[in-house]
């Protein structure tokens, strides 16, 4: 049986909007990425000082004299005009794809919820975080927002499905080369799906479509959405 025998992942994210074809996180490489059959986009959202939710990887302005400063302290107006909102997004975009956001502050998830609800597409929307306690948080704002939390190894993976289940997540997001074909089976007979971040090579990616994992992410769309 070869990889083209196999069917591919349920879910196919291109990271930071598709980051091999164009500057990351803009418009422009969030729409070519669809263009070009990507079925998911992956970013990251900020809040800035007067409460606008922007997409950017490392949640800096770097400012002209060379001080990062943290987007939070930052006015939407005085950011530089290639930094997208989430609103921006939806309305250039629409919203027929899946969009998963990694959240690394927690407050940055409840206001990407109100984003998401007001353009009606909280059920295609993932937040993704490292902290069960934040996917608790977000759970009782929406029934419909997805969630998934990202983890690194762990040999108890009962303990591990457990945590999942009480905060809400309906995925685990690993680091590709992580999963194994023992771990998928077990995390998904217990209901969760498995994510696999960083295939960004057909073998990376061929290894993952034939463990079974549910959801990809790699900066490649078009060795994502042939899939």
């Amino acid at each position: 049986m070869t990889t083209a025998d196999v069917a591919g992942p349920r879910f196919a994210f291109a990271h930071r909007g598709g980051r091999a074809h164009g500057p990351d996180n803009t418009l422009a490489t969030f729409a070519l990425a669809l263009k070009q059959g990507a079925r998911g986009l992956e970013t990251d959202a900020w809040l800035t000082a007067d409460g606008a939710v922007v997409l950017d990887h490392d949640g800096v302005h770097r400012a002209a004299e060379r001080r990062h400063r943290p987007i939070a302290e930052v006015l939407r107006t005085d950011l530089p005009g290639h930094i997208p909102t989430l609103d921006d997004l939806y309305e250039q975009c629409g919203t027929d794809f899946d969009l998963a956001i990694d959240i690394r502050l927690p407050y940055v998830g409840d206001a990407v919820i109100e984003v998401a609800r007001r353009h009606h597409a909280l059920d295609r929307l993932w937040l993704v975080a490292e902290k069960h306690a934040d996917l608790a948080r977000w759970r009782p704002l929406s029934d419909h927002v997805h969630l998934a939390v990202t983890l690194r190894p762990i040999d108890r993976w009962r303990r591990l499905v457990d945590s999942a289940q009480r905060s809400g997540a309906e995925a685990i997001n690993m680091r590709w080369m992580w999963w194994t074909t023992r771990l998928v089976r077990r995390l998904q007979s217990a209901g969760l799906l498995c994510f696999a971040y960083d295939a960004q090579r057909p073998l990376s990616i061929g290894r993952c479509t034939r463990l079974g994992v549910d959801g990809l992410f790699s900066d490649h769309v078009e060795l994502i959405s042939s899939r």
